[in-house]
Order: C-alpha cells, then sequence, then structure tokens
C-alpha cells in the first residue's frame, strides 16, 4: 500500500498546494503568462493535431495564441463588451448598423419580461457564447432563462478563457431584437477576417444552432469559394454563394478592423441591410479548425502578408514630404 507523505505533491498536500500556486499566479504577471502558455499549448495540441510554434508562429491559431499571450491593445477590452461596443461602432460606421436594443440591466430579474415583444435575444455582455434565444416568449420558462442569466453573470469569463480582454470587463445583460433570416428562422452570420486593416477571408456559417450547421469559406470580394475547413460548397449544389448586398460588409469591417492587427468582424444582412454582430479578437481560442495544418499555415500567411503590406504603406506615408494638405501615395 502507497502512502504519500506530506511535501510530496501528493495526497492530502495536493490540493492546497495547487490552489496557493493558483492564487500566486493570479497575482504574478509572469507566472500566469507561463501558466496561459502552458494551457494554450496543450488545448492547441489536443485541438488541432500539431505541437504549436508560439514562439515563432506561423499558423493562423499559433498567431491567435500569441495575441492572446502579448496583445493588450486598449481597445480590445472595450469591443468584446457587448455594451460598450456598440457606441464605437456607431461612432465608426453609424447607428443605423446596429441590432435594435431593447434595454440594459445589471439583475436578470429587474428585465421587464411583460414589456419585451414575443421574440428576443437576451445575452450577458461580458463573454462568449452567452446567448438566449427566446423565439416565443408565451412558452419560454422565464425563470429558467433567470437563472441561465444569474449563472453567466456570476462568472469572470477570464477564469475559462484566460484571454486578457475579457478580465475585467464590468457585466451587464442585454436584451436585443430577435433578427429573422431568409427562411424565417436564425438569419446567416457573415464573418470577416480582418488583418492590417483590410477583410481577407469571409465565413459564412448558415443553419446555426441546427443540425445542418455548415460553414463555408470566400474570398471576400470576388466571393470565390476557399478551400478552407471541412465543408466546401460544391458539395451543396443548392448553396448560391453569399448574395450581391454582402459586398457592402468588406469597407464597414476594413473601417471596424482598421485599428488592430487582426479581429474577426461579424455581420447579419437582414433582408440586404447590414448590421453589426460582434467584434472577436481570440477566434476559436487558438484552436479553430480549417481543415489542415496546411490551411491554418495558408491563413496565417494571409495575415502576415496583410501586416507586411500595413508596415510599407505606413513608411511610405512617413516618407512621402509632399505639398501642405497633399498625400502621400497609396
Amino acid at each position: 500500500m502507497r502512502v504519500d507523505l506530506p511535501g510530496s505533491g501528493r495526497g492530502w498536500m495536493a490540493r492546497p498546494w495547487r490552489r496557493l500556486l493558483r492564487a500566486t499566479a493570479d497575482r504574478v504577471t509572469w507566472l500566469d503568462r507561463i501558466r496561459n502558455e502552458r494551457r494554450l499549448r496543450r488545448q492547441m495540441q489536443d485541438a488541432l493535431g500539431y505541437a504549436p510554434d508560439l514562439r515563432h508562429p506561423r499558423t493562423f491559431n499559433e498567431r491567435i495564441a500569441r495575441k492572446i499571450l502579448d496583445d493588450r491593445n486598449p481597445l480590445i477590452p472595450l469591443t468584446l463588451d457587448k455594451v460598450a461596443v456598440r457606441d464605437w461602432v456607431a461612432g465608426r460606421i453609424g447607428e443605423a448598423f446596429l441590432v435594435p436594443l431593447f434595454g440594459v440591466w445589471e439583475r436578470a430579474r429587474d428585465i421587464p419580461w411583460d414589456d419585451l415583444p414575443s421574440r428576443f435575444v437576451a445575452k450577458t455582455n461580458h463573454g462568449c457564447a452567452y446567448n438566449i434565444l427566446v423565439s416565443d416568449k408565451a412558452s419560454q420558462d422565464r425563470e429558467a432563462v433567470i437563472r441561465q442569466l444569474d449563472a453567466w453573470m456570476a462568472e469572470n469569463y477570464y477564469d475559462c478563457a484566460r484571454e486578457w480582454g475579457y478580465r475585467s470587463i464590468p457585466r451587464r445583460i442585454l436584451v436585443e431584437e430577435f433578427l429573422r433570416g431568409r427562411q424565417g428562422g436564425v438569419p446567416e452570420d457573415y464573418k470577416l477576417f480582418v488583418f492590417g486593416g483590410q477583410p481577407r477571408l469571409l465565413k459564412v456559417i448558415h443553419g446555426r444552432f441546427t443540425p445542418e450547421e455548415r460553414h463555408f469559406y470566400y474570398d471576400p470580394q470576388t466571393f470565390q469559394p476557399l478551400d478552407i475547413g471541412c465543408f466546401r460548397p460544391a458539395d451543396y449544389p443548392g448553396d448560391a454563394g453569399p448574395p450581391p448586398e454582402a459586398r457592402q460588409l468588406h469597407d464597414l469591417a476594413a473601417r471596424l478592423g482598421a485599428p488592430f492587427d487582426a479581429v474577426r468582424v461579424d455581420f447579419y444582412l437582414i433582408d440586404g441591410r447590414p448590421l453589426f454582430g460582434e467584434l472577436t479578437h481570440y477566434t476559436g481560442a487558438a484552436s479553430l479548425s480549417l481543415g489542415s495544418y496546411e490551411k491554418d499555415l495558408e491563413v496565417g500567411e494571409m495575415w502576415a502578408e496583410a501586416l507586411r503590406l500595413k508596415g510599407k504603406a505606413g513608411a511610405a506615408r512617413r516618407r512621402w514630404p509632399g505639398r501642405a494638405g497633399q498625400p502621400a501615395p497609396g
């Protein structure tokens, strides 16, 4: 029979020591960084099937991991906050692109349920996938919605995801209009990957929250299907690709993505009109399946190329003497 001695790191001493180490890492920046990097490596290895190189990142997911660990752009927490981002988006592209909002509350029980329409979306502002779609208020269990919102409000999403931008977001509940898609259900999701201020990849999600959900990738300017991810438009002859109205999204995403090295900008198209969904800085938590290591590398190179071009354009503007009011080339 094996007996673990005090100080051996096992048995009755293991849990207190782990709690102490976690508490210390929470307060000491460099320890927290080491812990987060180790966690990311394990997570990515399990999800993607390759050992990530976080010292010399090349793939899309390796670059997202470095963004999680290093990028401290102060706009990241603001734009992850689903309440605060609304004013920021309105200032850059206009209020007309915001989903109608019924209200913001700090407690679920303060929501005036009886005053809400029959369909709405309730969500919290401080995390990912904290959404409840209420398609029929009359048949919805009100107490279940309140319990779920309270549970999310009790969580700090940073403790789950270890993604810096979520660490200090003040927690609130918001209720938005339930958007109807072309078939009356949840609308398609248009996600533009913006690198160096330029949209380089468009992902369209059909059939969200259904067994028929599928994800297609396109060139965001030509709408040419791309061989990325697990689904191919060619395997679904009924898919005609993005509608012509989706061409509006390119410039809108570029304006919203300009302050960041990389960000994903999400939109809906409702009767041909773009509505802003969210900004995502940590797409897939550095574990997004793109179909293969080679495809992951291909998207990572899109990111790197966009930053190189952005750097060259910035250098040209700085060198151009010109005359007053005369812009630099490009």
